[in-house]
């Protein structure tokens, strides 16, 4: 998450060593398509994406199992942060019985790529592939967040999001909302709301594992 008086992050605790971090936005995308890829098991998934993030030249065998999801959990949760709290926090219990909803995240960085890349040039006059390896995580993401209704990114998604049912006096435009979504349809696996609960779920496991529990 940004900070207007804190440095960009580049570091994270591995073992009992501090070390650094490949946090460009273009190695955090790579990182999200492993996570759709279902041929790859979770196990390899941690260890291919630790050695995506740590840029250092020790064998990925000097350190053991929980050292590496323990730190993948770590680049995982920050890589999910939201400037405005997560829904998943269970720290505070809630005032009523009944808890708000999360809101649903209507985009996949992957299937939605050409439309994130027109509308950084759109928005920012940003071309994303310039600067692939240089732009920080959290620049990307702040920027990204704050696209204009009018990008083509949040066109779509301003279609994902729409009930057709809108349009129930029209069956024409009803129609055309309904062709629109099925073309922008996204699978569950590409959804990035589900993939950071993957992650989630996945390093809590693989952690238990990793301790014997």
């Amino acid at each position: 998450m940004i900070s207007l008086t804190n440095r960009l992050e580049h570091e994270v605790v591995v073992g009992n060593q501090i070390v650094e971090v490949n946090l460009t936005y273009d190695n955090v995308l790579k990182w999200y398509e492993l996570l759709e890829d279902d041929d790859i098991d979770d196990v390899s998934k941690t260890f291919i994406g630790f050695e995506m993030f740590i840029n250092n030249n020790d064998n990925i065998d000097n350190y053991t199992e929980e050292q590496v999801v323990t730190a993948m959990q770590s680049i995982s949760s920050y890589l999910s942060e939201s400037a405005y709290g997560n829904f998943d926090d269970e720290e505070t219990e809630p005032a009523f019985e009944v808890e708000p909803e999360p809101p649903t995240k209507y985009y996949s960085y992957t299937k939605d790529a050409e439309a994130i890349y027109a509308s950084f040039l759109y928005d920012y006059n940003i071309d994303l592939v310039d600067v692939q390896g240089e732009m920080h995580w959290d620049k990307f993401k702040a920027l990204f967040n704050n696209l204009s209704e009018d990008s083509p990114f949040q066109r779509i998604v301003k279609i994902r999001q729409t009930d057709p049912t809108e349009y129930k006096d029209d069956p024409k435009a009803m129609q055309s909302i309904i062709e629109a979504q099925e073309f922008y349809r996204l699978e569950d696996q590409q959804d990035v709301q589900a993939l950071d609960m993957q992650m989630s779920s996945m390093f809590d496991m693989l952690k238990n594992q990793a301790k014997g529990g």
